[in-house]
């Protein structure tokens, strides 16, 4: 499969979707390991704008669940990714999500910083910097949010390649989502 990018390298977002489903590619760049998670720059295209997001996630990030597929709940991670806007390119990544899933919101901004539960959805051991890791993030699950609020997607993390795909669960969340990601 062949990644279709803009001319400064930055993919397609929408370029993976189908079936109805909005999937998300986006490159990383300024990768920053810290003692404690990778921080990175987001940034993909849309009909020639440039999109962009930083995020931050936990460092070893470990399975989720155990051998019979039962949670290990102390690998649910709180705040395992955090999305923090980067400036008038995070507003775009909104407004064109929030295009793509069908809603009227031409004049939108994202919120300074919106932080997510992450789980792991694999068994045992991964290295995160070689192989692919596969997320699902939770926003605005706390106890305190107001149900109508919560909603989930897919975090897929390939450091070892450079990519996210960030990809839809459910189209039920698709307005909890824009809700949360913008002011």
């Amino acid at each position: 499969m062949e990644l279709r990018v803009d001319p400064q390298g930055n993919p397609i977002i929408e370029q993976f979707s189908e079936e109805g489903f909005i999937d998300c590619v986006l490159k990383i760049r300024d990768l920053e390991e810290t003692n404690n998670s990778y921080k990175f720059h987001l940034s993909a295209s849309h009909e020639g704008e440039v999109l962009g997001i930083n995020v931050e996630v936990v460092k070893g990030i470990k399975g989720g669940f155990d051998s019979e597929t039962s949670l290990i709940q102390e690998h649910v991670y709180k705040k395992g990714v955090i999305f923090r806007r980067s400036g008038i390119e995070s507003d775009r990544l909104i407004a064109v999500l929030a295009k793509l899933y069908g809603f009227d919101k031409k004049e939108i901004k994202m919120v300074q910083e919106e932080s997510f539960t992450g789980i792991a959805l694999h068994q045992g051991e991964i290295n995160m910097v070689s192989e692919p890791i596969k997320i699902k993030i939770f926003g605005k699950d706390s106890e305190k949010d107001v149900e109508n609020d919560y909603y989930e997607s897919f975090f897929n993390l390939d450091l070892a390649n450079g990519f996210v795909y960030w990809n839809e669960k459910d189209q039920e969340y698709r307005e909890p989502l824009i809700r949360g990601l913008s002011q």
